[in-house]
């Protein structure tokens, strides 16, 4: 019988009752039905694609974050946990249809070769990339093993011929903390972008270097920052947190599975130090242990917007074809015993929406009642959880118009690669230039009439030019550090003007005061230290 269906689902015939389903006769039937695909589908197909399908189709009817990772794809997931990979170490952009270097990685093949911010790659090993789209498509022909070599056919602004290097591959390692520097005479900025096999290192690295060179106060940024492995989470917060202090425990479905995690080691950070923790909607999971942590024992100010709200472990396992799950085995609690995680359906897009539409579930009077409240460790004060970490001092994201969302950053870069060094050279360094430099009525001239010339969809009136006059200086001097000095540069730049971070700078003296009030005192809580789970991950 041959049937034809509109949209929906066909009606339900009456039949005999159904044979009872149990496990094997489901398998088998996914293995009928991939026979009946294979033999009686219209069109052509890829199996192997569709048992990819299939397993995620597995997995969906779990939890939001238990993801199948294919064998193409577990690679990629690897290098970007262990912070490295082996190529020639380039950030870049597809801009209108050209392969854009945005920076070369510092110390990087590439960067030792000579590629520059702005190069434009037309040619790989004599294959053009001109009109690319698939940024997959480029990090396969550029990735490679250590040693072996890759030609790259570059046109460069300003110079007429195109340009030959040949790069030899090796291994790129990628920075988990890419900023810590001083903002002023005694606040230090840290910067983690994820955690990765190396953040603790990393970090201690950086803080030490912070404390030496005299900071007194740290702001510690964790914005979009979604998580990692869970141990580098608890290494992270115990430079910040006495020894001993239970930083996180994890309990999954059986009956005394729960793990305890501890700081193991004292702090880095002296503990009379006043910390700020900056964090966002997109900071996610290990971001929310170590704020947790830092907010459950009062010894720092959380500030920002409520984070994520993914209170759920995942650990790897290798499948059989090279891939790779990731599956949820257990929830996380702050030391206050405060779950994160808030509440998810089937629907995992509009999980991950909800999770960005501004609404605070834990700051909702009427969602807050129905929570169960908990308490700081020391100071008694109030907390909620099954919403993410809300933060003590709340920031207003910075409000963008129209025009304002508009402009994207090759806008600025292609600006800064055509006249950066036209406003940037007479300052002899970049410290002069951070504290001296702000871009005036004649970049903001030249900006405009770049506007209009760069493409005819990027229509604006006089109007809107003016109201995005401030985000516009923000970002020219960000992208002219940029290609005069480096990403290091460009970052502090961006840094010192992040409206967010000026607003916490304000706030130290109320950090300061919570430290003030902060009663000391240290204990096991009569639980047993159980190593960290190796390998899981919190992402």
């Amino acid at each position: 019988m041959i049937l034809v269906w509109g949209p929906g689902r066909p009606g339900t015939a009456v039949a005999d009752e159904a044979p009872r389903v149990n496990t094997a006769m489901q398998a088998h039937t996914l293995d009928q039905l991939a026979d009946l695909v294979r033999r009686q589908y219209y069109d052509s197909t890829d199996p192997v694609e569709l048992y990819h399908g299939a397993i995620e189709g597995y997995l969906s009817r779990l939890d939001p974050h238990s993801t199948y990772i294919s064998p193409e794809e577990l690679q990629d997931t690897q290098d970007r946990m262990q912070g490295s990979f082996e190529g020639i170490g380039i950030y870049f952009e597809i801009i209108a249809g050209q392969l854009t270097v945005l920076s070369p990685i510092v110390g990087s093949p590439a960067y030792k070769a000579g590629l520059q911010a702005g190069d434009r790659i037309v040619k790989i090993d004599g294959v053009s990339v001109v009109g690319i789209r698939k940024t997959d498509e480029v990090k396969r022909r550029l990735k490679g093993p250590k040693g072996s070599s890759v030609i790259v056919l570059v046109h460069r602004s300003g110079v007429a011929d195109p340009l030959t290097f040949e790069i030899i591959r090796d291994k790129i390692e990628v920075p988990s903390v890419p900023y810590a520097f001083k903002l002023n005479a005694d606040v230090g900025y840290v910067k983690i972008d994820r955690f990765s096999s190396r953040t603790s290192r990393e970090l201690r690295v950086a803080l030490e270097g912070l404390v030496e060179e005299g900071a007194r106060k740290l702001i510690l940024d964790l914005r979009g920052n979604s998580g990692g492995y869970l141990e580098q989470a608890v290494a992270v917060a115990d430079q910040f947190l006495e020894k001993d202090r239970l930083l996180v425990f994890t309990e999954g479905r059986r009956r005394g599975s729960r793990e305890d995690h501890f700081a193991d080691r004292d702090p880095i950070v002296p503990l009379d130090m006043p910390l700020t923790v900056l964090v966002d909607n997109y900071s996610a999971s290990a971001s929310e242990i170590v704020a947790g942590a830092v907010q459950d024992y009062d010894r720092g100010l959380i500030v920002g917007r409520t984070t994520f709200g993914k209170g759920l472990v995942q650990k790897q396992y290798s499948l059989k074809n090279g891939g790779a799950v990731l599956l949820t085995v257990a929830r996380y609690f702050t030391p206050s015993e405060r779950p994160i995680q808030r509440p998810y359906s089937s629907d995992r897009r509009a999980y991950l929406q909800e999770a960005h539409d501004g609404y605070d579930p834990n700051a909702d009077p009427d969602s807050v009642l129905s929570q169960p409240v908990y308490f700081t460790q020391i100071l008694n004060r109030k907390v909620y959880g099954s919403g993410g970490i809300t933060p003590d001092v709340e920031l207003e994201p910075v409000r963008q118009g129209d025009f304002e969302q508009r402009l994207t950053r090759r806008h600025f870069f292609e600006f800064a690669s055509r006249h950066g060094s036209e406003f940037t050279g007479t300052y002899p360094d970049f410290d002069a230039y951070l504290l001296q430099y702000s871009p005036g009525p004649r970049e903001m001239t030249e900006f405009k009439e770049f506007l209009k010339a760069w493409e005819s969809d990027l229509t604006f009136s006089d109007a809107d030019f003016e109201s995005g006059i401030a985000l516009i200086k923000r970002q020219m001097k960000r992208y002219f550090a940029k290609f005069r000095w480096g990403d290091r540069e460009a970052g502090k730049v961006a840094v010192s003007q992040d409206p967010e971070v000026v607003q916490t700078l304000a706030l130290f003296d109320r950090a300061r005061k919570l430290l003030a009030d902060r009663t000391y005192y240290s204990t096991r809580r009569g639980r047993t230290h159980v190593p960290a789970m190796r390998g899981a991950e919190v992402r």
